[in-house]
């Protein structure tokens, strides 16, 4: 069966999804919470580096991009392995990642750098797995279609906003 990854994207965590057939005739091989840090604290990637020297910070945000991805990647491996995996989409919004210092000069753009920082991890983390990503607005994914409370029903809990927009985008990839 053709499969495809779906993932909500959160600070240090994502939901995932393995996914095969449509919203008509749905099939998920695989749901995960995927964990992109070691612990919450590491989480805060941007946070912490504004509390350093500015020397360090860059070196550090490094780091951490380079063992998010390391964690991801290992879990998409897992799942792709022996399965006809055609692709992962990325529910996230789209933008660039200013410049650190640029980041660094303003709270609101910490925390918007965290977002974008998690979901180009993910997109990374795909690639060293052999799976093209596609990153998809959240707004472009309709979470409360109604089939979606049949595939609920037949998937169990958890459920939620996050579960149905990572098969959305899997599905969508897939059409």
């Amino acid at each position: 069966m053709r499969l495809a990854l779906g993932l909500t994207v959160h600070t240090g965590w994502a939901a995932c999804v393995l996914a095969g057939g449509s919203l008509r005739d749905p099939h998920l091989e695989a749901r995960e919470h995927v964990d992109l840090v070691a612990d919450d604290a590491a989480r805060f990637v941007f946070h912490r580096a504004a509390e350093m020297k500015r020397a360090d910070a860059a070196p550090f945000v490094a780091r951490a991009r380079r063992d998010a991805v390391d964690r991801a990647a290992a879990v998409f491996r897992r799942l792709v392995e022996g399965r006809d995996v055609r692709g992962c989409a990325v529910v996230a919004k789209s933008g660039a990642m200013p410049e650190l210092e640029e980041v660094l000069a303003s709270h609101p753009r910490i925390h918007t750098a965290e977002g974008i920082f998690y979901r180009d991890v993910i997109s990374d983390a795909a690639k060293a797995a052999g799976v093209r990503s596609h990153v998809v607005a959240p707004s472009e994914l309709d979470a409360k279609d109604r089939r979606l409370t049949d595939v609920g029903r037949a998937v169990g809990k958890p459920w939620n906003q996050d579960w149905k927009l990572a098969a959305l985008g899997a599905w969508r990839v897939l059409a």
